[in-house]
């Protein structure tokens, strides 16, 4: 059973670029994956060889992307970008939650980590 795991990062973005940078793929592909491939809403991830299909389930400009692996019938089981914007001081959040094994929360923690590196090296220089 996997169960929901929730990560915060404070990022120093618009909304609109870091928007761009959950949802759309060729952004995604500078952080996310190797290269993101999308056919309407079907994502296909490539890392080293490896890939999987999700499918974008919900859309909210700006605020939040949701996406679905294929690998999980369960509409339960998602993994969603949520940008949270705190008015005083004035930061941004990129709020992430995924679902994962109880003995792989570790390691899910250390991947998103390394994701949010990425991100930040890429879209830094």
């Amino acid at each position: 059973m996997l169960e929901p795991i929730k990560f915060e990062f404070q990022l120093n973005y618009s909304k609109k670029m870091l928007y761009n940078y959950i949802s759309t793929p060729e952004k995604m592909a500078k952080w996310f994956a190797d290269y993101v491939q999308s056919i309407g809403s079907r994502y296909i991830c490539f890392w080293n060889g490896y890939e999987e299909t999700c499918f974008l389930i919900q859309k909210k400009k700006e605020k939040s992307v949701r996406y679905k692996w294929e690998k999980f019938e369960e509409k339960k089981y998602y993994f969603e970008f949520l940008i949270q914007e705190k008015l005083f001081p004035k930061k941004l959040y990129l709020i992430i939650t995924d679902f994962v094994k109880k003995n792989e929360i570790e390691q899910s923690k250390l991947w998103w980590q390394n994701k949010i590196k990425i991100l930040k090296k890429r879209t830094e220089s």
